[in-house]
């Protein structure tokens, strides 16, 4: 007998999606489920559904996203001091950095929302975030001395890698040994493929041959989606060690969802370019969203972790609008 696979996530039926003004034929199962989601939390939270505009299809409701009232009022932050912490960043973002201010406030599927409400509540603790990271990342940390969003030291700059690659989230700390060091964070959530097409430039090329990091650097399939996000912020770390010397040790790293199969099989291609013999110069290092949730319960933020785990990862009210159905017809 051939072994039987129960797939982790379902493909939503057509008539679920559509009750919750999310039927989007184009999403993966990890976006389907997660919008649905989105729009089951938003719901049972009592926030009105918002509107999605597209150029040649008009404007039409969309569950996983609020109306503009709700936005405004920072409902996509899990707590009040998340969304005052969201709307100081905004105002003082690094020049050049890109982020999109209604996905920020709006789209309750965004990982940009993601970002501020998992790593958030850490800036606002760095205590609390020494812990969680220690435990979430395997470091060892004496202090925690600052956590920085969507950040570059030197966007379009060639003492760096000479592109406009950013972090999602830069941590920068103390070590046991007294250097200072860094994560750099690259987040994840519900998105299908990382990156972007844009070409890599020579000084890119320079740093990623020279960082010892790579079986091979010249290999195109590092310079195209869905691995070149990856290989510029792994080459954007590398240049903050060993071509700036701002920090005397790093780590790349990317934190994702484990049921997101399209984003576990874009790191493990990744990771099978990543040179074993290099691997201690900037390592690079994959932590899903469960482990670092479950750190957060662990740090004592008992009621923070809940919200997190019921906001994007529980997907049990999913499976159960699929298992509670029940069929009208009469035999």
């Amino acid at each position: 007998m051939l072994p039987y696979h129960q797939p982790s996530l379902p493909i939503p039926p057509r008539d679920v999606l559509e009750r919750f003004d999310v039927h989007e034929p184009l999403d993966t199962r990890f976006q389907s489920c997660a919008r649905l989601l989105q729009s089951i939390w938003r719901g049972r939270n009592g926030f009105p559904v918002g509107v999605y505009s597209h150029a040649t299809e008009g404007t039409r409701k969309l569950g996983s996203r609020l109306d503009n009232s709700a936005a405004r009022a920072g409902v996509n932050y899990l707590r009040p001091d998340i969304a005052k912490l969201v709307r100081r960043e905004l105002a003082y973002r690094e020049r050049g950095a890109l982020i999109d201010e209604t996905r920020a406030w709006e789209n309750l599927l965004s990982s940009s929302a993601l970002v501020f409400n998992l790593f958030g509540p850490l800036k606002l603790d760095l205590a609390l975030a020494r812990t969680v990271l220690m435990s979430a990342f395997g470091i060892n940390a004496k202090t925690v001395n600052g956590i920085f969003f969507e950040t570059s030291p030197g966007r379009g700059d060639n003492s760096y890698i000479g592109d406009h690659t950013a972090l999602d989230i830069l941590v920068a700390y103390t070590d046991g040994d007294d250097r200072s060091a860094f994560i750099g964070i690259e987040l994840k959530y519900s998105e299908c493929y990382s990156g972007t097409a844009t070409p890599v430039k020579d000084r890119h090329l320079e740093v990623a041959r020279r960082s010892r990091l790579f079986v091979d650097a010249d290999d195109t399939a590092l310079h195209r989606a869905p691995l070149r996000q990856f290989f510029a912020e792994h080459c954007l770390c590398q240049s903050m060690v060993y071509e700036r010397h701002h920090f005397d040790r790093g780590m790349f790293a990317v934190v994702f969802p484990t049921l997101n199969h399209e984003i576990r099989t874009t790191i493990e291609a990744y990771q099978c370019h990543l040179d074993v013999a290099g691997s201690e110069a900037l390592p690079f290092r994959a932590v899903s969203l469960e482990s670092m949730v479950a750190a957060i319960c662990d740090a004592g933020e008992v009621g923070l972790a809940r919200t997190l785990d019921e906001r994007y990862l529980d997907f049990g009210p999913v499976y159960d609008l699929i298992d509670d159905w029940e069929p009208t017809f009469r035999a």
